[in-house]
């Protein structure tokens, strides 16, 4: 896998450094395959535990990959594009989010029918959809006027199409720009990996089941009276596995950022809105008023 790092790095670099740049044909086929070797490798970072609860990929698609080291080129039914990022500086993140392919009147399918792929190293953003099931592929777009890089038949021109903030991130990364481009058939997140169960009151507080599912996080129950009203609010907080930084919203806590607390604070730091110090049964609770 040693030529794909080398092309990713003289391809990649410029763009990554923000500066403007061109995704050469002749290069797209081994970067829309790098892509896909990191995310499939960062899926394997994850916890035994995790994985043990369905967490993962089937070991076919990593077997597939590496079946086609040679072509240097990814999996069939996959589509990758290139978008621009804007936001912490020195930022960067993986992300695997298991889609459905969601029929008409049928109800949701017991395990996921492909998924997406977004890596983001500094100012670039590479985004990438893979579908797994037989007889289940859609030609997809993402709405977000990003230039598709592979499969294409001409050079990409960088940046073009929306550029992204941490917050627009979240929508991208978990599937919820993706459309068939014929409109008829939904593509979705897994509700299993993307929906996490209902809070609950506990002791004063709301209790949310954090993304590692082990842990559970609270808040004040004033930030969801707030949120009823139309006031939204960010805070940073953690459990034993990660730190997050969470929005609230009218009908739920949207999770906006996962992993080590320097990083999470300095994405709470650039949020703009004045920052409010609520005190109830767990002590001071430090937050953001998020502006409309």
């Amino acid at each position: 896998m040693s030529n794909l790092e080398g092309v990713a790095q003289r391809a990649l670099t410029p763009l990554i450094l923000d500066e403007p740049g061109t995704i050469a044909h002749e290069d797209q086929a081994a970067i829309a395959t790098w892509v896909h070797k990191t995310a499939l490798t960062a899926v394997l970072l994850s916890s035994k535990e995790q994985r043990e609860n369905g967490y993962g990929l089937s070991p076919s698609e990593y077997k597939a990959l590496y079946e086609r080291r040679e072509l240097m080129q990814p999996l069939d039914f996959s589509q990758f594009w290139i978008g621009r990022f804007r936001g912490v500086e020195g930022f960067s993140a993986v992300r695997v989010t298991p889609l459905t392919v969601r029929l008409p009147s049928f109800p949701e399918p017991p395990l996921p029918q492909g998924y997406a792929m977004t890596i983001v190293l500094g100012s670039l953003l590479l985004h990438g959809v893979r579908f797994t099931t037989p007889g289940l592929q859609a030609d997809t777009t993402t709405g977000m006027g990003m230039p598709q890089f592979w499969p294409s038949e001409t050079s990409v021109q960088w940046p073009a199409g929306q550029t992204f903030t941490e917050s627009s991130l979240i929508s991208i990364a978990s599937g919820g720009t993706l459309h068939a481009t014929g409109g008829e058939v939904p593509i979705q997140p897994w509700s299993h990996a993307a929906h996490l169960p209902q809070s609950e009151f506990e002791n004063g507080t709301v209790k949310v089941p954090a993304l590692c599912r082990k842990h559970d996080i609270h808040y004040p129950v004033a930030l969801l009276q707030e949120a009823k009203q139309g006031r939204s609010y960010a805070f940073m907080t953690s459990c034993a596995c990660s730190a997050y930084l969470i929005h609230t919203d009218s009908d739920r806590v949207r999770f906006r950022g996962a992993g080590e607390p320097e990083g999470i604070a300095a994405m709470y730091a650039d949020i703009a809105g004045e920052e409010f110090v609520v005190e109830d049964q767990i002590g001071e609770f430090v937050c953001k008023r998020l502006l409309a």
